[in-house]
């Protein structure tokens, strides 16, 4: 199995941090992203690699800017952008 590197579980673990945060499931993401929740679950625990675009189109359904998701020791955004 190929090994990740730990900014992408740590990015994915800020990413299911912010959802939860919001109240948001698996498939509310899909919904607002078009990208499956299966993927997105992936993504969350860091097991794939990610384009910007993808990150960019995680963030905006997250109501966060891109730089949230990269802000891993920050306070969770409280309030929609």
């Amino acid at each position: 199995m190929e090994e990740y590197p730990i900014e992408l579980q740590h990015m994915g673990a800020r990413i299911r941090a912010i959802r939860k945060h919001r109240g948001l499931k698996l498939l509310d993401l899909e919904d607002s992203t078009g990208i499956f929740d299966s993927e997105i679950s992936r993504i969350e625990r860091g097991l794939v690699k990610v384009e910007v675009q993808t990150v960019y189109r995680i963030a905006k359904a997250l109501g966060v800017e891109i730089k949230d998701i990269f802000d891993y020791n920050g306070p969770l955004p409280t309030s929609e952008k």
